[in-house]
């Protein structure tokens, strides 16, 4: 037992961290708090120990909270955080939890009892969820990048059923004429590195995805977080924001120690004097994103929007990363520079940026690998608080 305990104790915990609808304040604090205290941010949950939910959610959000928690081995504890000053303290009391043989011991007779009612009489489990493609390829971009694995992207919403629950999937003629199963995913709203608040499920047939749909769902705020955030400097604060649209695309793309770079430099813009985000630290990281050329030639070409779309939207997958970069690099190149702007006409973009993303979304997926989804819709990164507050009337609108 002491051996365990002592285990337990060295082990660096590693947290999954899913958001609600209005949780970005909430979901920046523990971000800050993960990195001040050197613990990693898990991918998948499989690869957690502390599940951390940032905000409120609906029954729908609520309910694939509880599956992802079914994903997390023990010993896991799971979080729910409602308000940015209490991070600390829940993280302190998770890694006490953590420690705990007791709880340790309760958690792995649960699942063993779970275990035992999910067999069926012929000795068949048949509780586990349906995961296909969850070895899909990824479009990689070097680095210390690893492929993802799709578990814990959403439920699969299939309309065939076997016995115990097993779905199966529909059958439709592919772009070749061939007869393939076509199956129903949902991506979100649980989900690493995801816009709160946002569903797309998708048809996929082989790994193209054959049609797409997106939906807002949650409980919203009559104004968005960037709405609020350093009004007497609003281009440092459209730099942080392009600096956390950047970490989370980077992080998909499984860049993670450049996307913790991003969240240290997001973090930076909003909280300090304007100069000290010229760190050498992240003009190097400003200069590594920009020049990646293994990021550049994976991402070219990928998640096309002609010219009818806002300007911010326009291009490829690699075109809207260096937009975020470029906006990023104006404020740390000179950061005495007069950033001031109005705010009431950043939120009106921000709304109609995520309302045009809302839009063009079935048309941009459509018949693009399914391992690409998630890298469009990243380099989209739309913020639907926005778009809420502005349906709304409300602040800064």
């Amino acid at each position: 037992m002491d051996v365990t305990r002592r285990l337990l104790r060295l082990a660096i915990p590693r947290a999954f961290v899913v958001g609600a609808s209005g949780s970005t304040a909430v979901r920046f604090a523990v971000e800050r708090e993960l990195r001040r205290r050197g613990w990693g941010e898990a991918l998948t949950p499989a690869n957690a120990d502390i599940l951390v939910v940032c905000g409120s959610g609906e029954n729908r959000f609520n309910g694939v909270v509880d599956r992802l928690w079914d994903q997390i081995p023990s010993p896991r504890v799971l979080v729910r955080v409602a308000m940015p000053d209490a991070v600390a303290r829940q993280l302190d009391e998770a890694r006490t939890e953590m420690w705990g043989l007791a709880g340790l011991r309760a958690d792995a007779a649960a699942s063993i009892g779970a275990g035992v009612r999910g067999m069926d009489p012929d000795g068949m489990d048949w509780s586990s969820t349906v995961q296909p493609h969850e070895n899909v390829d990824a479009h990689t971009t070097g680095h210390d990048m690893d492929n993802h694995d799709v578990a814990g992207m959403g439920d699969m919403d299939m309309s065939l059923e076997m016995p115990g629950g097993i779905s199966m999937a529909d059958r439709g003629r592919d772009r070749d004429g061939l007869k393939l199963d076509q199956l129903h995913v949902a991506l979100g709203p649980a989900l690493s590195a995801w816009p709160s608040g946002l569903i797309v499920r998708l048809v996929v047939q082989g790994d193209v995805v054959q049609a797409a749909e997106p939906e807002v769902v949650g409980d919203w705020a009559r104004s968005s977080f960037w709405f609020d955030a350093g009004a007497d400097d609003q281009q440092r604060v459209r730099a942080a924001a392009a600096a956390d649209s950047l970490q989370r695309f980077l992080s998909v793309a499984g860049w993670e120690s450049a996307a913790d770079t991003g969240r240290w430099l997001r973090d930076q813009l909003l909280e300090s004097a304007p100069g000290a985000a010229v760190h050498p630290r992240f003009v190097r990281w400003i200069r590594r994103v920009r020049g990646s050329r293994v990021l550049r030639w994976s991402m070219s070409g990928l998640g096309q929007v002609g010219s009818g779309a806002p300007g911010s939207l326009r291009g490829d997958v690699w075109a809207r990363c260096v937009r975020w970069v470029e906006e990023i690099a104006a404020v740390i190149e000179d950061p005495v520079a007069n950033g001031q702007s109005a705010a009431g006409a950043w939120g009106v973009q921000r709304a109609e940026h995520a309302r045009a993303v809302l839009s063009m979304l079935p048309l941009v997926l459509a018949g693009q690998e399914f391992a690409a989804a998630r890298l469009i819709v990243a380099s989209f990164d739309p913020d639907l608080e926005a778009l809420h507050a502005r349906s709304l009337g409300g602040s800064h609108g």
